[in-house]
């Protein structure tokens, strides 16, 4: 499956330092000052859980793509990516939210669930 790098931020990091940290280790790409984009739930249905996850966009970088533990790293442009139907529906909305907002806003997107975690309805 395709799928944006990320991970957990660690004891006394903040989402920023988490993104900076998670995109060099998957990718050996170093972000300059990743802006908060948007803040949402993703329901991991298979974990049967609901994770607040938090979507930093960058257009400062630098360093080479390097392959990692998590997979080969690879540019795409953006619309083949919107395209893929093997990318999550949830971070094919939160591009599209990102791309219609405007430059400094941040979105906050979720869901509402019933009490098995199925979504049912988009906020």
């Amino acid at each position: 499956m395709r799928t944006f790098h990320g991970g957990k931020h660690e004891v006394d990091e903040t989402p920023q330092q988490a993104a900076i940290r998670e995109t060099w280790e998957e990718t050996g790409i170093k972000v300059i000052d990743p802006q908060l984009k948007v803040v949402a739930t993703h329901n991991h249905f298979y974990r049967n859980r609901v994770y607040l996850v938090f979507i930093f966009q960058a257009n400062e970088f630098s360093g080479e793509l390097t392959e990692s533990e998590e997979g080969t790293p690879l540019w795409l442009p953006l619309d083949d990516v919107l395209k893929d139907p093997k990318l999550y529906p949830d971070l094919k909305r939160h591009i599209r939210l990102i791309l219609e907002a405007e430059s400094d806003q941040v979105l906050f997107t979720y869901h509402k669930f019933n009490k098995d975690l199925e979504i049912i309805e988009e906020i």
